[in-house]
């Protein structure tokens, strides 16, 4: 049935934030309340998990546009309920919903199907959720347990969340220095090649006068 189909579907993108190390929150609706409070809240969610979150905005969401960011791995889509993207296969990343980023970035919460998928992201920001509805919605961000590991169900490989940090006493360490640029040095496509600014420049050289309908280089135009 076609409720089955989107509801493997659903969970499939869950399972391929779960996978992601980059995410892009796309905030497409800045004139919604409570769209700076679920920033927020899915900065913590990234946070906990371990994964690093570039906040985007690009007006209307389109292919073209998303298609720029080559280097994130899933996006969620922060707008109103009637901007939902249901069908992201035209993408060339995975186009998530709120209620997915929860689900897959906040421990306290699972969902299989058994509750109602909820596409206002406001039921997840504190002060706007309706106490009687989407009782599976808390406040709280969960903690990731200390074995920091588990195993995707699309790759089938073990993924990493979150490893806790083990402070040593009575030991010597070297630091080891990160820059931001290294992760930009290892992209495939880098940009225009700014390379032409070393060579020389060129002499400046008289064009041909006249109009397109007949230069006076032409034979017919000579006198």
């Amino acid at each position: 049935p076609q409720s089955w189909r989107q509801l493997r579907k659903r969970l499939f993108l869950v399972e391929k934030l779960r996978d992601a190390t980059t995410v892009g929150l796309v905030v497409g609706s800045v004139g919604v309340r409570g769209h700076v409070e679920a920033v927020q809240r899915v900065r913590e969610m990234c946070k906990a998990a371990g994964k690093r979150l570039y906040v985007i905005s690009v007006g209307k969401v389109n292919v073209p546009k998303l298609s720029n960011f080559a280097d994130i791995d899933v996006f969620v889509l922060l707008s109103c309920p009637f901007g939902i993207i249901l069908d992201s296969s035209d993408f060339f990343r995975p186009v998530l919903s709120m209620f997915e980023a929860e689900i897959a970035l906040n421990p306290s919460k699972t969902w299989f199907g058994d509750g109602r998928w909820c596409a206002d992201f406001g039921q997840f920001v504190n002060g706007l959720r309706s106490p009687q509805k989407h009782s599976h919605v808390g406040d709280s961000v969960g903690v990731h347990q200390d074995d920091g590991a588990d195993v995707s169900l699309v790759t089938g490989r073990i993924r990493a969340m979150n490893l806790p940090e083990v402070e040593k006493t009575g030991e010597t360490g070297q630091m080891v220095p990160y820059d931001a640029g290294d992760y930009f040095k290892n992209s495939s496509w880098r940009g225009l090649d700014d390379s032409i600014r070393l060579d020389e420049s060129t002499k400046l050289e008289e064009g041909r006068l006249g109009t397109a309908l007949g230069y006076d280089t032409e034979p017919a135009n000579k006198t």
